[in-house]
């Protein structure tokens, strides 16, 4: 779809001149922006958001955050996000989680901020992931029967991390008064795991055998259940019935296979967090079983000089983003904060919240976790460097596999990148040919069902 009925029939009627820039399909506005060969700041985008009174549709540059305190006194209103579930009944001509800026057509209020008043050129996204609109600003303003100009955004280059402590109003401004939350203090983060640590015994044992696996694995149910249920999954394809651990790990999925999922469960079971948000435990497992899985299937495109150790590869495509998990666990109050400006503001890069609330992102906690529990090195460097297309030192192989992984992931909506493009050089590198790693892509989102319920079970038992 290009454009949605509704939305080009009210522009005809309007008699709004306009380009359409169609461009392949993507998920975010900053992918849309790259597409057109735009910057981020170029776009506007709608946030929507509710009280008593009812609603009101904010539109602003893409890349400023929203403030919530300037909103609300220019309102007189305490405001909250709209859901997402509900967002798809308000704008139910248009794709999901794509939110014109044309209030008139959803009879909604709306504010623009100050910002883009004297923009001479507004482009949007129109209800639909595969085309831009830009129209002149004045043509813009003539689409509103009133329009209200107020200074609603704060530029994210302006915060100062260094001034945010638990009372600052740089940190609090920007969320819905509703949910704040007072700060806590630190809490340290848990030793490692008694689990863990077997399981990194049998992974440096290698005389370790599937029946010992079996035993460790025992210990958790759930997990060998589950473990179970994959081994019988048509993703597999094995004909006969399985029916005891030690042949699903010896005949099915492989001891490496078996023995980097439950370590990987053991891992995030000592770091719990809530299940919801952009960085939610939900979303942590959804990227990280589908990242694993296609990094396995990549790793068998690989050259057998270039190939890496493939229980490692799939290892570190479930944990590069245990960092997440580290941050939700020991800074509750801040993650609580971080999850919701990424709700606000889905589309400034995940690296740039996370510098300007807490001073640090979550490959660097990652690495910091995975090096005081002592874990391999090879995945520390993965979980440090996953979106570090520069990198190319010792162990380098896992973050680039990683970091192709998660691009091609991120081009169908599944977790998040702030670039979709698979660099030239790291495919080179890895001796992987682009068009083979997407059709592996395409071939792996035909398992979704097998792969949203190991998602699913991981996520609740974590």
């Amino acid at each position: 779809m290009s454009l949605p009925g509704t939305i080009r029939s009210f522009l005809e009627e309007t008699n709004a001149p306009y380009e359409v820039l169609n461009h392949h399909r993507t998920t975010t506005l900053g992918q849309a922006a790259q597409a057109c060969e735009l910057t981020l700041n170029e776009l506007t985008r709608t946030v929507v958001l509710a009280d008593e009174q009812g609603l009101l549709m904010a539109i602003m540059s893409a890349e400023d955050l929203l403030d919530f305190d300037a909103l609300g006194k220019q309102f007189n209103r305490d405001l909250e996000l709209v859901p997402q579930e509900r967002l798809g009944e308000i704008f139910d001509d248009c794709e999901r989680g794509s939110c014109p800026p044309l209030a008139k057509i959803y009879g909604l209020e709306a504010v623009i901020d100050s910002k883009l008043k004297e923009r001479k050129k507004i482009i949007f996204e129109p209800g639909s992931h595969t085309a831009l609109i830009r129209m002149s600003g004045s043509d813009f303003s003539d689409l509103f029967d009133k329009t209200t100009y107020a200074s609603i955004t704060r530029e994210l280059a302006l915060l100062h991390p260094s001034d945010m402590d638990s009372s600052s109003r740089e940190m609090t401004a920007l969320m819905p008064k509703p949910l704040l939350q007072s700060m806590n203090a630190f809490h340290e983060l848990p030793p490692v795991p008694v689990t863990t640590t077997q399981l990194l015994k049998l992974s440096a044992d290698p005389l370790a055998s599937a029946g010992q696996l079996a035993d460790v694995v025992k210990l958790d149910p759930v997990l060998a259940t589950q473990i179970l249920r994959y081994a019988n999954s048509a993703m597999y394809g094995y004909a006969g019935k399985i029916k005891d651990l030690q042949s699903a790990i010896a005949r099915v999925l492989g001891f490496d296979f078996v023995l980097n999922l439950a370590l990987a469960l053991s891992v995030c079971k000592a770091l719990p967090i809530p299940p919801d948000g952009p960085y939610g435990l939900n979303a942590f497992w959804k990227q990280a079983v589908y990242s694993g899985r296609l990094i396995e299937m990549l790793t068998h495109l690989i050259p057998g000089k270039k190939r890496p150790y493939r229980g490692t590869a799939y290892l570190a495509g479930l944990l590069q983003n245990i960092g997440w998990l580290a941050l939700g666990n020991a800074f509750h109050p801040e993650f609580f904060i971080l999850n919701k400006m990424a709700e606000a503001n889905p589309d400034i890069p995940a690296k740039d919240l996370e510098k300007n609330v807490l001073g640090v992102t979550h490959d660097q906690i990652g690495a910091w976790l995975m090096e005081a529990w002592g874990m391999p090195e090879e995945l520390t460097v993965a979980i440090q460097h996953h979106h570090n297309e520069g990198y190319w030192d010792q162990h380098a192989i896992y973050p680039q596999l990683t970091l192709i992984a998660s691009r091609l992931l991120a081009t169908y909506g599944i977790g998040s990148s702030d670039n979709i493009e698979l660099p030239l050089f790291s495919l080179e590198l890895l001796g992987l040919e682009e068009t083979k790693a997407r059709l592996a892509t395409e071939d792996l989102l035909t398992k979704s069902q097998d792969l949203d319920a190991l998602a699913t079970m991981l996520s609740d038992h974590g």
